[in-house]
């Protein structure tokens, strides 16, 4: 897999995005406000920071370090005017945007430190931890509606199926899981894949499941056949961290190996490389509410934009 870089081919240069975002430490997780230039980041210090980006200059509009431990997740609500944020404290909280401060917090959310968190309509948000357990919370009652505990390792994605009902998990134990998030029912578990599942995207129309893993390997199930996968997709030399959809057939991935990449699905094929981390791994990448920018974040402590529009042509 040795294809030139886009950036370097003339398609993004670093002049057509903003400048790099630098923290203090490792940068662990970024979302980008669903309606605005903003972007949310956290550190592995549980620093949270929020960001004016333009390509004028980057403006830091609000910093809060609210967590006792590593901030590891972060999703803005649908409306954009709250941040949910989880750590490895065990808690999760609301960041009020309007006020630029932390509002609500649950300090004992889980029993173990969060490792992943989603939304799952405006009025409900998923959790996953360290052990396994997923939990989906009533955001209205502020009360924990379901608990689903079938995995036995660390939860590292969660994705919502187009059908509105369907929520599905990503384990380090091997296994992804189906759920009704409405009954929170386990409708399917999926073989033992022998490898970590990292990563999560939902792409042909929602008849496919592409999960990206430990190893490399992006592994795809058939919506409905959940036992085992129906194709495997070799090609990354190191961990798929997480992946962002472009649309039904192509997502952008983030590896271990600090390099972002584009990749088609089925058929199977590396269609460029959008930038790198120099090696560091990246951990997170997410694109921005007009489809303009990949935004993505590493162990080199920045939060680095990559001019991608031409891809949302």
């Amino acid at each position: 897999w040795f294809i030139p870089s886009m950036a370097s081919a003339g398609g993004m240069q670093a002049d057509e995005a903003p400048e790099d975002i630098v923290l203090t430490d490792h940068v662990m997780g970024i979302a980008f406000h669903p309606s605005s230039n903003m972007i949310a980041a956290s550190t592995v210090d549980g620093v949270v920071e929020l960001v004016q980006y333009s390509l004028e200059g980057n403006i830091r509009q609000a910093s809060s370090k609210h967590h006792t431990d590593s901030c590891r997740a972060l999703t803005f609500n649908q409306d954009g005017n709250i941040l949910y944020t989880a750590s490895a404290d065990a808690s999760i909280a609301a960041f009020d945007i309007g006020s630029g401060r932390p509002g609500a917090q649950l300090t004992n959310a889980h029993d173990t430190a969060v490792s992943c968190i989603a939304m799952v309509d405006e009025h409900m948000l998923a959790s996953g931890d360290d052990d396994g357990v997923i939990k989906i919370w009533d955001l209205r009652q502020h009360k924990c509606a379901h608990t689903l505990s079938e995995h036995e390792d660390f939860i590292a994605d969660i994705r919502l199926g187009p059908d509105g009902r369907t929520l599905l998990c990503a384990g380090g134990d091997g296994h992804l899981s189906v759920w009704n998030r409405k009954s929170g029912k386990l409708t399917a578990m999926s073989d033992q894949l022998e490898d970590e599942l990292l990563s999560l995207q939902v792409l042909k129309g929602g008849r496919k499941v592409l999960c990206g893993t430990q190893s490399g390997v992006l592994q795809v199930f058939s919506w409905g056949d959940w036992g085992d996968v129906s194709d495997r997709f070799p090609g990354h030399p190191q961990s798929v961290q997480c992946m962002v959809k472009v649309d039904e057939q192509t997502v952008f991935t983030c590896s271990e190996d600090g390099i972002i990449r584009v990749v088609q699905l089925q058929p199977n094929k590396l269609l460029g490389v959008i930038g790198e981390h120099e090696g560091y791994p990246v951990e997170s990448i997410d694109v921005s509410f007009d489809c303009h920018y990949l935004a993505s974040c590493s162990h080199d402590n920045t939060v680095k934009f990559w001019d991608v529009a031409d891809l949302y042509e």
